[in-house]
This record gives structure tokens, sequence and C-alpha cells, in this order.
């Protein structure tokens, strides 16, 4: 019994090695048990984009292939029903828990679950994509609170900063110090999992705004911290905690063009929009 055993392990053993070592396309084959009609039409990719035409064809296996190995990971639009940034977008819950490294993981979702559930893939009215802006969020905050002056300046170092392709972003080293002398006030601030005042309280929001449009228009944080308690500006998981000397929300601009972040506030919203920056 001994020996019948090994002799079943060391098969199970030599089956996984065999389906783990085939290669891409037999693998490729077999996502296509997947059924991707809700995000993907093969005439809508073909007309849609021009390399594919030149690379690929009018080949519909060879558009699913490239769309299921390739265009998913870059946020392709497979059809007219599903955009994956405007699903990203309507939900936002789901930011925190596939990021925006590999784009597929929204395809799955959709496919698998997200439908059922009623989730959109397609923009809102007034949130549809405009040439050049990458991304934009806004949030609101109460332009009563003493917190609303720090939310202003801080916004304002902000707005119109160009990061070129290579260069780091610092949200702390962009708004200066936090001190009495260059603007800031005393407002709520969380320290330690309690509520407490400090100059300079609220300019998180800003950070957490700005660290929404980052995830939307596909950048990558190389430094981002949560709250010790949860805020009510952004969805849970969206956050983004400021200590100076300590805690930063920062990124490198992997793009191959100069990104300009505009953060604007008007009758107590904050909207951060990440812009790609045209040539003159």
């Amino acid at each position: 019994m001994i020996n019948k055993g090994k002799k079943i392990l060391a098969l199970l053993l030599t089956i996984v090695f065999v389906v783990s070592a085939l290669p891409v396309p037999l693998r490729a084959a077999e996502n296509r048990l997947t059924d991707y009609s809700a995000v993907f039409d093969a005439e809508y990719y073909y007309n849609a984009y021009a390399d594919l035409r030149q690379t690929l064809g009018n080949d519909p296996t060879a558009l699913l292939e490239h769309f299921i190995n390739v265009g998913m990971k870059e946020g392709r639009s497979g059809n007219a029903s599903f955009h994956v940034k405007a699903y990203m977008l309507n939900n936002l819950d789901l930011l925190p828990v596939y990021g925006v490294k590999d784009l597929s993981s929204y395809y799955i979702h959709y496919i698998t679950c997200g439908q059922k559930e009623g989730r959109s893939g397609v923009y809102k009215k007034g949130t549809e994509p405009q040439a050049g802006i990458l991304s934009s969020y806004s949030t609101s905050y109460d332009v009563t609170e003493d917190r609303a002056v720090n939310v202003n300046l801080a916004a304002s170092m902000i707005n119109g900063m160009e990061i070129a392709p290579g260069e780091k972003f610092s949200f702390s080293n962009s708004i200066g110090s936090r001190t009495l002398a260059n603007g800031y006030v005393v407002a709520p601030s969380f320290a330690g999992g309690r509520v407490v005042s400090s100059v300079g309280g609220g300019i998180c929001q800003v950070s957490s705004t700005i660290y929404v449009a980052m995830l939307l228009a596909g950048i990558t944080p190389t430094e981002r911290y949560a709250h010790s308690l949860p805020v009510d500006y952004v969805p849970k998981g969206l956050d983004s905690a400021i200590v100076e000397g300590y805690k930063d929300l920062t990124f490198t601009n992997q793009f191959d063009f100069t990104i300009v972040i505009n953060a604007t506030v008007k009758d107590g919203v904050l909207t951060v929009s990440f812009v790609q920056k045209q040539d003159a």
C-alpha cells in the first residue's frame, strides 16, 4: 500500500509539472474556456486599435489572445459596454484590492461577479475621459471648519505642479513645512488612534484625494500610509496619512511624458486631476 501511495503521489506531481510547463499558447487556450463576451467583441477590438489591425489583422482568435494576454493588462477596451477605467471609478472599493499594476483582475471581477451584482463599466454622465486628462477625483469638506484653511493651502501648493518622466513626487515636500508661519492653522488630526489638534490638520484630505486620482491614472505609489482611524472623505482603504518627516505619499512618474497635477477648490469641493502636459 505504501508503494502504491508513492506511485500515485509521483503521478500527481508529474501531472502538476506538465501542466505548469505548458507553453503560453496552450495556457491561453485554456483561458478561452472563460466567457469573455461581457468585456470583449473581436470586431470592436479590431476597429478600436490601429496597431492591432496592422499586426494581427481581423482574426478573432488572434485578437482574443491579444486581449487576454496583453490588452486587459494594459487597460484596453474590448467592447463598447465595458471600460476598465470607468469600472475602477464606479467601484472604488475594488482599488485597494486589485491595485493598478495589472488591470486584468477588474475584467475578471466583472465577468465572474460584477455584472451579476449590477456594477457598471460605463462612464457616468460628466465623468467621460477628456483628451489629455489621465484621471480626476473630487472630495468634499466643510468650508466653515478650521481644517478648510489647511485643505485650501495645501491644494494651492500642489496645483499646477509638473513631474517630468522619471522624477519623484513627494506630497510632504511639495506643501512645505506645516507651521503657523507658513499659513497653516491648528485643526483636528489623528495620532496614535486618537483625535488630536495639530498645525496642518486636514492636509491628509488633499493627500488622500491625490492618492485616489493617482490610482485612477494607473500610478502606483512608492510610499503611502493608512490612517490610524477611519476617514470620511474617501472610501475605506484609499486614504493617505501624512506626518512630516515620518509618513509621506510619493510616486515616480513612469510615463514618457510630463504629468501636471491640478488641485483646485471651489465651494467645499476639492478636485485633483492628473493631466498629460502637451508639448509647446
